[in-house]
């Protein structure tokens, strides 16, 4: 589930329409560090791995444009972003949880019996099916409510577990397990290496002659499913050199256009038809690693979404591979 916060106040976290919504459950995390005083002791409270509340931190980071925690000796402590941001959403909460107790309080009682699908997606997947979605879903439910968020594989698939997705379409990891879940496969990425015209390695066909080369990632380094990374990796090359992370791709290729930066985007459709100006791809032979795109769902769907949602896997799983294509030309050379 995830939440755009209130309106901006002095001293409080500014958050800008274009960003991407906010996981409460990073929200929920936070609080948690600041009341249990540690990322250890507030992933032992939350029942989850400490690594997951540091990726869960360095998300909101990247969302907030700012540091929530600075370094003090050998322990962390919160900036006043920080202390803001979870004062804010625990009144968030408080307002939330009285509207429960006392429905009363909502604008609109009706509003609590309304259908709603919940559906995460991938950049890429999002711009390849989220229209055939919208329209599938109202064909359904004429009064529904659609909501789209983004965010990690791993994220995104932990959310559908824990009930705050309906529907995820992402690229599957490599280690994926089902534990609950079903996977129906929609595509293939077809990753590519970009830089601005006119960049001297544009000539490069292999990864050792960009091995040199400056990179700029869109999310975390170091985390699952960031292609340069594995592509090294996979081949035994020295670690790419990541200076720059962005927290979406349309920052990420317009910082490449205008740098000697360079970037791996997973589908051409990310490219919008500026970039398109901007941008050339590297003819690299090395393959780069591919990842399986797939649409995901819980094993037992609510009984209201059961037919709807069994209308949109049919609708997305049975889409001839030809008219996703057409929706995806290449970048030129």
């Amino acid at each position: 589930m995830a939440s755009t916060l209130g309106a901006h106040h002095p001293g409080q976290p500014h958050y800008h329409p274009t960003r991407p919504v906010v996981n409460i459950r990073h929200l929920r995390y936070l609080q948690l560090i600041l009341s249990e005083g540690s990322f250890a002791a507030a992933a032992s409270k939350a029942g989850v791995s400490q690594p997951a509340i540091t990726q869960a931190m360095q998300t909101l980071e990247a969302q907030c444009g700012a540091p929530l925690f600075e370094k003090y000796g050998r322990s962390k402590r919160p900036t006043r972003m920080a202390q803001a941001l979870a004062r804010q959403s625990a009144q968030m909460q408080q307002q939330l949880d009285s509207v429960i107790l006392d429905p009363t309080r909502a604008e609109s009682a009706g509003a609590f019996d309304r259908v709603s699908l919940r559906v995460g997606m991938a950049p890429a997947a999002a711009l390849l099916y989220a229209t055939k979605i919208e329209a599938l879903w109202h064909q359904h439910e004429p009064e529904g409510l659609l909501q789209i968020v983004s965010g990690s594989a791993p994220e995104m698939l932990a959310s559908l577990r824990h009930g705050e997705l309906d529907l995820v379409l992402g690229p599957r990891p490599r280690r994926y397990r089902a534990d609950g879940l079903r996977h129906w496969p929609l595509h293939t990425s077809e990753p590519i290496v970009l830089a601005r015209a006119g960049h001297p390695l544009l000539t490069a066909t292999t990864l050792k002659e960009i091995g040199q080369a400056r990179w700029a990632v869109s999310g975390r380094g170091g985390t699952p499913g960031n292609v340069i990374e594995e592509a090294h990796r996979v081949r035994r090359i020295p670690a790419p050199r990541i200076q720059v992370q962005c927290a979406d791709y349309q920052t990420l290729l317009d910082l490449v256009a205008h740098s000697d930066l360079l970037c791996v985007v997973p589908h051409p459709i990310l490219l919008q038809e500026r970039h398109r100006a901007q941008l050339r791809a590297l003819k690299i032979r090395d393959g780069l690693p591919q990842y399986e795109v797939c649409l995901f769902a819980k094993s037992q769907a609510a009984a209201e979404q059961t037919q709807a949602i069994s209308a949109l896997r049919q609708a997305l799983t049975h889409e001839p591979a030809a008219s996703r294509k057409a929706r995806s030309p290449r970048q030129k050379a």
